[in-house]
């Protein structure tokens, strides 16, 4: 707990780190390899909340050959939060970095299913309107979650990026477009993410390799030694 404290008052005095893409070419269609950048905000958070300046306010998604990794940091790194993808191996990687300790969780398609399948039953209700976000044409629907939640959500998504089956590991896996704007549920958070900017530039294949300072860890042990741990740091 004392850790936690620590972190706390580390957070309360860096602010966050907004990491950029580099030179590189600027969005055109259907490319297939690239980065994407997602300004995050949090709508079930009061406006005043002390924790929106130590939150991630940059979500970094690198995609490549049916592969994707999207990244979250808070201040100065101090946590790092990685979702890892491929799926033509079916295999998605939860990663956590906490302070020097970092720990990895690999789960099959099943089980990412279970672990993402956080909200209530909806119904997807397609939309005529679109939108331009980010340079790309992009769709709207509607999730219906019939009263289970306060508000429906609204996203939009694009066909114009190259990347197979992108939400097959999220409780969106029929929706086969790239989301642009939409939300999410992370450690008891729920997270709005809106693209900014979409990239062609080329990923080193290493960017989808798990290093060797991730420990790896079950799904019980993840649970216990970080998802808890996280959703304190969330309050």
């Amino acid at each position: 707990m004392n850790r936690l404290k620590a972190l706390f008052l580390y957070l309360s005095i860096l602010s966050v780190v907004i990491s950029g893409c580099g030179d590189s070419a600027p969005f055109h269609k259907n490319i297939s390899e690239g980065t994407i950048e997602y300004d995050v905000t949090y709508p079930e958070l009061d406006s005043g909340n002390i924790m929106l300046e130590m939150l991630p306010s940059t979500m970094v998604m690198q995609f490549k050959d049916g592969k994707f990794r999207s990244e979250l940091k808070t201040a100065a790194g101090i946590i790092e939060m990685s979702v890892l993808a491929d799926r033509q191996k079916d295999e998605m990687y939860n990663l956590v970095k906490i302070f020097s300790d970092h720990y990895a969780l690999k789960m099959n398609r099943d089980q990412a299913l279970e672990m993402t399948g956080v909200l209530p039953a909806f119904e997807i209700i397609q939309h005529e309107e679109q939108m331009n976000i980010a340079g790309a044409n992009c769709k709207k629907i509607e999730l219906d979650f019939k009263g289970a939640k306060e508000e429906n959500y609204i996203f939009y998504f694009t066909d114009e990026v190259e990347l197979a089956e992108p939400n097959w590991c999220t409780p969106y896996h029929e929706i086969q477009g790239v989301f642009l704007d939409y939300r999410i549920e992370n450690y008891g958070m729920v997270m709005r993410l809106l693209a900014t900017e979409i990239t062609s530039e080329e990923i080193d294949d290493d960017a989808f390799i798990v290093n060797d300072d991730y420990k790896y860890i079950s799904a019980e042990e993840f649970d216990e030694m970080v998802v808890k741990n996280l959703k304190i740091f969330m309050e």
